[in-house]
Formats: structure tokens, C-alpha cells, sequence
């Protein structure tokens, strides 16, 4: 196996921030990391000079490389040394092309410049940000055959799956003067030489790629220093304050994205400070779930939130005295009033949000790619097609007589304006009887659907293990509670008088100047999260804490890798065994998942992938080291990064049953009532 890095930048571009190249720093990097082979990749640019001096002062190959804009991706793109010259010179060309930050390459003159591009490795960004998008390059997919990930779950997770290429991971790295810490980030491929046509036929095949040295087994080097952990699950064993919690930071801080279960982090120094953290947890829970369910009535209050009866009434009575002042002033008319105008009405404008609704639609059901066969399995494209066409041409129909009607309601209102002025006799103002209609029916509605809401009962619940979170809804008991609920200095108590009347509420509300306008339809309902243990009963204060655990681990597949300190700290072996064991055996299935702990039911009856023993060692001047030594569970020994070889069998007895007298005695103890 070769431990490569195709991914270097060594020259600052305007893709990159300000660095300063130092040929001792990639060095040292290459010393630390133990590298087999580099590339050197920078931005749209390759300088053979600083490529040849760089060359001639490593001992391993550098490959030649360049990393190009193209198709608003990234693509690296190397080739063996002996094609220098020719390499060179069509990366100039790249160079001349763009010019700053925006410019890309389209695929065709990319094509051109390194047309055959069968000589060359091609390694697009795949699951890493820019990506390249296949689709768009499709011409030369054919010589794509790997693609760069940006984190060791997407490496795991393109390596298992039948449709992915295969993946390589590099550092990415900037070789600044400055940089003290270097990234562990290397792709192991198995080839006996470092070429570009091995590197290439071994990208063919996903076995041939691998994070560790171990071909076929899943060892992660997490660390400069050469630890690894397992692609599974890994324990991390050893005495008090032997270093176990110091190697879970140094890996907390040298991997993208963990989760990190710190010890003691999910218990308070109180039972109230407990409970009051406990029910913020559920508070944010909440938020989500009323968001959920409160989300079609929100529309709801929108629809009605700007309706004023009032208003509406005002107009009415408006118009009815109106109308009765130009009947009894019928005998006023002269030549201006009798004129058609005078009396005319204003056309209707048709809506047209349902039409382009449907037309959206259409457009949604055409491009779309994921549901592609099913849909075609019904419908054919080409239908589709035709449908859209004829909806839009409809709309373009439908808009163009509103907008002549517009312009025709723009003529009647000003002549009418001018004959309004001219005459003696009373003009009747226009009332849309329709609307104030709808008016009315949609506060009607709304009346019955807010009241509807807020009653009693359950709206969501669901298991996580032995424990069961319900959310419920119901009306809010009183102002207090409304006040309580703002988290705001508010009075409540005028609005919540109007409560059994949502419409009036609904106007209190608006009058409160520090409620946003977004927020009203939450003031309708109050909904409620509790958590219930498996006896039905709420949960109690050490529960609260194995909940926490739980829904802590519930989401760690999100991450990267999941880092969990001593959770035996905290909780009972029944518990850590029945639930916790068995959750992050799943975890681990999907990411890594690294355990310190010196509890056997963790560190034995979990059934660990891998083992990794941390010892406190100070020297003759008082200088504090922590040895790290790592081995499989069916190993006799562990092997300390330095090369020392230890016993496991001792290891592990004095880490977890407190040594063989201990375990001993102790299992004679447990036997003893049953003989």
C-alpha cells in the first residue's frame, strides 16, 4: 500500500488566502505523515520551476498537477513527469483563460487544450465543495474514474455504494511557513510503483483504495502522530488521568465535524439547574413541532389578519346613503349625469394565482429527473410539454385582457371623476359586494378553525428506546401563560379576554407592538413536549439524564464522527447496556464512533472493532508524555505508535475489572448465592 496525497497547493492564487510556500514545511509534512507520493495542484496555474526545484529536493515522486476551474467546479488534473514540457505549456494556457475569480473553463476548451485527456488522471471535486457536476461534463465522464471527498464518512460511504466513484481523500493542504499543525487527510492505494497509469488502474477497483495501510480492513489515521481508530467502533482504555480524555480532544481537533460527548457535559451541578435545562431542551424541541403543526394555520391568520369588518360595514353604510341621496336627487340629473359613464361600473380583474399554480406544477413534473420513470410510466414528457405550452399561452391570454380591462377601469374612473365635478346631482361610490362577502364567510371560518385547533389532544409521539416524548396541544390557561410564552414584558389580559373569540383576539394581538407580525398564529394554541419513561410516568431526574444521552446520540449520524467521554461516569452498567451498547453499534455502522471509558460494560461487552490503551509517562526532567498503544480485539498484544509491545490480557484486566485479584474475587462473589 502507498500512502499518497494528490491534493497540495504550494503557490498563493486569487482562489487561495494569502500564504507564504516553505520548502522545509512540505518537508516536514511529508516526514510526519509518511508520505509516499504528492501532487502539486494549485489554482488555474503551474509553475515548472518551483515544481522542479521541489522535485529535486523530495525523495518520493511528485506528480504535476493543476487545479482548474471548469464548469463552475473544481477538477485536478496530473500527469507523470516525463510529460513536463508539453504539461507545462498547455497549463499556460489554462492561466491566460481565467483571470480572476469568476472565469471558468467550458468543457470544450478544456477538451482542446488537453484533447487526449487519456493520458491524464482526471479527479473531480465529487462530495466536496465546488463539486463538478457529472452531467455537465459528461463528455469525458468516460475518463473520470474517481472523486475527491472532503470528509472520512463520505469516503465510507462512496466506497459501500455500487454507484459512486471511487473516492479519494487528501489533505487540501497549504504549504504555509506559518503551519504548525498538519492535516491527516491521505488516500493508501495499493500499487507496488507510483505512476500515473498504476494510480490509475487501481482507481478502477473501490478495494484498492483504502484509509490505512491495513488493505481490507478499515483502520482511520486520525492523527499526525499515525493513530488510528476504526471505521466502527473503537475503545479507548486506560487508568485515571492516563490521557483518555486528551486523545479524544486531539482527535476532536484534527477531524471535520465530530460530535463530542464530553464527560459529565449531560449532568448539572443541581436538580433545579437540571430541570430547568431539561425543559429548555424540550422547549426547542417544541419549537420544531409547533412550527410543524401550526404551519397550515398560519396561513390562515395571514388570510385574515388584514380583513376589518369594520371597515367593511362603514364602506356599506357609505354607499347605502349614497345611493339613497341620488335617488332623492333624481330630479338634479342634467346632461352630465344622465351621460352612460356617469353610472358605469368597473370590469373585474380575474385572479390568476391558481393558472400559474398549475403552470409551476407542469414545470415541476417536466424537470424533474429523481421521479423520471415513474411519471413517464403515466404521463409521456412530450404531453407535459404541450400542456405547459398551452397553459402559458392561456396565461398570456387571460394577463393581456386584465391588462386591457385595467386600462378601460383607468378611463371609467377618470371620466367619471370629471363628470363628478361637472354635475350637480350624487354620485354613487363602488362597493364590491363580492369581497365584503368573502369577508365576512373567511372570518366565519377562521372563528371555527381556531377554536378547532387549540383542542385537546396529542399531535405527535414517538419512541426513543424505553422513553416515549409526546407533544400535545391545548388552549392557553390565561394571560400569565401568554406572558410566559412571549418571554416578553407584556400585558396579556385585555387580548386574552377576546381568547374564545379568535377574530376580536386576533385584532388585540396586532395592537401589541412588540409582537412581530410573523409570530400572532402561535398565540392561538399551546403545545406541550414531555418525555415518559417506560412505566408511563414522567420522566424523573436521573432519567432526564439517560434521555439527554439518547437524544444526544440520536442525531450523531449527521456528523462525521461521534466522540463519547466516560458516559459510565454517569449512568448505571443495566442502562449502558440495554440501550447505550446497542445504539452505538448502529451509530457505528454509518460513521466512526471512538469510546473512552474504564467500565467493562462499555469496553468488553460492547463488542469493540478496535482497541486503543493511553499511559501517563514522565521522565527523569518531570516532562508529561501520554503513550498511545492500539491492537484488535483479537490480538494477544498492543503495539505503542513508537513500536513497544504490551499485553492486552493485563491491559485489559486492570483497566476494566481493577486487576485479576479484583475480577477474581469478584466473580467468585457473584457465584457464591447460587452454589
Amino acid at each position: 500500500m502507498k500512502k499518497i496525497d494528490l491534493h497540495i497547493h504550494t503557490i498563493a492564487t486569487m482562489s487561495d488566502h494569502a500564504f507564504e510556500y516553505d520548502e522545509k514545511t512540505l518537508q516536514s509534512y511529508i516526514s510526519k505523515l509518511c508520505l509516499d507520493g504528492i501532487a502539486i495542484t494549485n489554482h488555474n496555474i503551474f509553475d515548472r520551476n518551483q515544481y522542479e526545484q521541489i522535485s529535486r529536493s523530495i525523495l518520493i515522486p511528485v506528480f504535476p498537477g493543476i487545479e482548474i476551474d471548469i464548469e463552475d467546479g473544481h477538477l485536478l488534473l496530473l500527469t507523470d513527469a516525463s510529460e513536463l514540457s508539453d504539461f507545462s505549456a498547455r497549463c499556460h494556457r489554462v492561466s491566460n483563460l481565467i483571470k480572476c475569480s469568476t472565469d471558468w473553463l467550458t468543457i470544450d476548451q478544456f477538451t482542446e487544450i488537453f484533447s487526449p485527456l487519456d493520458k491524464y488522471l482526471l479527479i473531480p471535486h465529487y462530495d466536496k465543495r465546488p463539486a463538478l457536476s457529472l452531467e455537465r461534463v459528461s463528455t469525458i465522464r468516460s475518463f473520470i474514474q474517481c472523486g475527491e471527498v472532503n470528509s472520512i464518512k463520505k469516503f465510507i460511504s462512496c466506497k459501500k455504494s455500487s454507484d459512486d466513484l471511487t473516492p479519494v481523500f487528501f489533505s487540501d493542504i497549504r504549504i504555509d511557513k506559518n503551519c504548525e499543525k498538519f492535516p491527516a487527510r491521505c488516500t493508501y492505494i495499493d500499487v507496488d510503483t507510483l505512476s500515473i497509469s498504476t494510480i490509475k488502474h487501481a482507481l478502477f477497483d473501490k478495494t484498492k483504495v483504502s484509509l490505512s495501510a491495513d488493505a481490507g480492513h478499515h483502520l482511520i489515521e486520525v492523527l499526525s502522530n499515525g493513530l488510528k481508530i476504526s471505521s466502527g467502533l473503537s475503545v479507548v482504555l486506560g487508568e485515571r488521568s492516563s490521557g483518555k480524555t486528551h486523545t479524544l480532544d486531539r482527535i476532536a481537533e484534527n477531524v471535520d465535524n465530530p460530535k463530542y460527548i464530553k464527560q459529565f457535559s449531560l449532568l448539572s451541578s443541581s436538580d433545579e439547574e437540571d430541570e430547568k435545562r431539561f425543559e429548555k431542551t424540550l422547549r426547542n424541541r417544541c419549537d420544531s413541532v409547533s412550527e410543524d403543526y401550526l404551519q397550515p394555520f398560519r396561513d390562515v391568520v395571514d388570510d385574515v389578519k388584514d380583513i376589518s369588518l369594520e371597515k367593511n360595514e362603514s364602506e356599506l353604510d357609505s354607499f347605502i346613503a349614497a345611493l339613497l341621496k341620488a335617488a332623492a336627487d333624481a330630479d338634479r340629473e342634467d346632461i352630465f349625469s344622465k351621460t352612460k359613464l356617469f353610472s358605469e361600473t368597473l370590469f373585474d380583474e380575474r385572479d390568476l394565482s391558481p393558472l400559474k399554480e398549475l403552470i409551476n406544477a407542469v414545470d415541476t413534473l417536466i424537470e424533474n429527473s429523481v421521479y423520471r420513470a415513474l411519471i413517464d410510466s403515466f404521463v409521456a414528457k412530450s404531453d407535459l410539454v404541450k400542456l405547459g405550452i398551452a397553459l402559458k399561452e392561456k396565461y398570456i391570454i387571460e394577463n393581456e385582457l386584465i391588462l386591457k380591462k385595467r386600462f378601460l377601469n383607468d378611463i371609467i374612473k377618470s371620466v367619471k371623476s370629471e363628470l363628478g365635478i361637472k354635475t350637480a346631482a350624487s354620485l354613487v361610490p363602488d362597493i364590491d359586494f363580492y369581497d365584503h362577502l368573502l369577508d365576512s364567510v373567511k372570518v366565519k371560518k377562521f372563528n371555527a378553525i381556531a377554536l378547532a385547533l387549540r383542542k385537546e389532544h396529542v399531535i405527535q409521539s414517538r419512541d426513543l428506546h424505553t422513553f416515549k416524548i409526546v407533544a400535545t396541544v391545548r388552549p392557553f390557561g390565561g394571560a400569565q401563560e401568554l406572558k410566559n410564552f412571549s418571554r416578553r414584558v407584556i400585558t396579556f389580559s385585555d387580548a386574552f379576554a377576546k381568547y374564545n373569540e379568535p377574530y376580536e383576539y386576533l385584532r388585540e394581538l396586532r395592537r401589541k407592538e412588540e409582537l412581530s407580525e410573523t409570530e400572532l398564529y402561535k398565540y392561538f394554541a399551546c403545545i406541550e413536549y414531555c418525555v415518559h419513561n417506560k412505566h408511563g410516568f414522567k420522566a424523573s431526574g436521573g432519567e432526564r439524564s439517560e434521555y439527554n444521552l439518547l437524544d444526544q446520540l440520536s442525531d450523531a449520524t449527521q456528523f462525521d464522527l461521534l466522540l463519547l467521554d466516560e458516559p459510565e461516569s454517569s449512568f448505571d452498567n443495566l442502562f449502558l447496556n440495554s440501550d447505550v451498547n446497542n445504539m452505538l453499534k448502529d451509530i457505528s455502522r454509518v460513521i466512526p464512533v471512538v469510546v473512552a471509558t474504564h467500565n467493562n460494560t462499555i469496553g468488553a461487552s460492547i463488542k469493540p472493532d478496535y482497541i486503543i490503551y493511553t499511559k501517563k509517562s514522565v521522565n527523569e526532567r518531570g516532562d508529561v508524555q501520554y503513550l498511545i498503544y492500539t491492537g484488535l480485539p483479537t490480538s494477544k498484544t498492543l503495539t505503542e505508535l513508537k513500536g513497544e509491545i504490551i499485553s492486552k490480557h493485563d491491559i485489559l484486566l486492570d483497566c476494566l475489572e481493577a486487576g485479576k485479584d479484583a475480577y477474581v474475587e469478584r466473580r467468585h462473589t457473584y457465584e457464591m448465592p447460587n452454589n
